[in-house]
């Protein structure tokens, strides 16, 4: 299948899954600079799971408040406009999928797994290297891989071959697509985050974690997203050996370089980060 009508089939897909409105009504809420604490909580509370998934992350480790906070108007105070629409913007993301039928080869909850490790990771990145908005950074490495959910669901054949293809010749994903898809996930994420309006810099950073674009809305969120990634598979693969600095991009390695030299210094204490943020976004409500 051509490259012209694998995406001519994407846009035909009906039932391609759909974010929920209190997502589009927080964000058209935060688009006006004289909303207030007040009424995003209001908006949240019409959305009882919402207030529920972020009461319980901001009394999570994440944020470490020493008192327990029951309200969601508190939570919106502590918190902050961008982080909760970050927050609803996560959760909305995984509710999106779950339930989803998985085939040979692809663990949806390993999936989660590894892409909220690329978050936590790419957020902690941006703080690192005092990159803007580092909740936004969580979010893009949390949608990185997303167009791998797309394929597993809607092209289940050529996800099937490419999948054959990575074991049977011990590839990564990414280079299995290479050889036998003409539309490789990153594509395809990139346009299901432009289907669910999301802002450019989420968008590139989707499109680009495998393949370094500069004529991008945020070339150092890309540049987060795609280091983190690198980080996280190395550390999953192999984290007795150094990553091959030779083998990434160089605007990578001048902002990244000394993270990705000694991962193991600081990313072995990211892990529990890493950990509570899986039980946060993957525990179902009791």
């Amino acid at each position: 299948m051509d490259s012209k009508t694998m995406m001519k089939k994407l846009e035909r897909i009906e039932d391609l899954p759909t974010l929920p409105t209190i997502l589009f009504e927080v964000n058209r809420l935060l688009e006006d600079i004289n909303t207030s604490a007040k009424k995003l909580s209001d908006t949240i509370k019409k959305d009882p799971s919402m207030v529920a998934k972020i009461l319980k992350l901001v009394n999570s480790a994440f944020y470490g408040f020493r008192s327990r906070v029951s309200d969601i108007s508190n939570a919106v105070v502590l918190l902050g406009f961008n982080t909760i629409r970050n927050a609803v913007i996560s959760v909305s993301i995984i509710k999106a999928f779950s339930g989803k039928k998985e085939l040979e080869g692809f663990d949806i909850t390993e999936f989660w797994k590894h892409s909220i490790a690329v978050a936590v990771t790419s957020k902690r990145l941006a703080e690192k290297c005092r990159v803007e908005a580092p909740d936004s950074c969580f979010v893009a490495g949390l949608l990185h891989d997303i167009g791998k959910l797309v394929l597993s669901q809607y092209f289940q054949d050529l996800f099937t071959r490419v999948w054959i293809t990575a074991q049977k010749e011990n590839l990564t994903f990414y280079e299995a697509e290479k050889k036998e898809i003409s539309v490789k996930h990153p594509m395809i994420g990139s346009f299901l985050a432009k289907k669910w309006q999301f802002p450019d810099h989420l968008v590139d950073a989707v499109k680009c974690h495998h393949a370094v674009l500069k004529s991008v809305s945020n070339y150092e969120m890309v540049l987060i997203v795609y280091g983190a990634d690198i980080i996280v598979n190395h550390c999953a693969m192999e984290p007795e050996k150094l990553i091959d600095l030779s083998a990434v991009h160089p605007d990578a390695v001048e902002m990244l370089g000394s993270y990705m030299e000694n991962t193991g210094e600081w990313y072995e204490k990211l892990k529990a980060e890493i950990e509570s943020a899986c039980g946060f976004f993957l525990k179902e409500e009791e």
